[in-house]
């Protein structure tokens, strides 16, 4: 599982990717946020498949 490093304050509380973003993406973005990380790791292709999704629905 590659994995890509994101940005917890472009997408933690931004609720206009709530509808599109897998649990496994939410929850580490919330765990990097109680941790005080700038960032989460998270699986590549769900994030690629949620951009794509997310792309599709604007």
């Amino acid at each position: 599982m590659p994995t890509i490093n994101i940005s917890v304050a472009k997408w933690y509380g931004n609720i206009q990717y709530y509808g599109i973003m897998p649990r496994s993406i939410f929850n580490a973005l919330e765990l990097a946020f109680l941790n005080g990380s700038p960032t989460a790791a998270v699986d590549r292709g769900e994030f690629s498949t949620m951009l794509a999704n997310y792309a599709a629905c604007s």
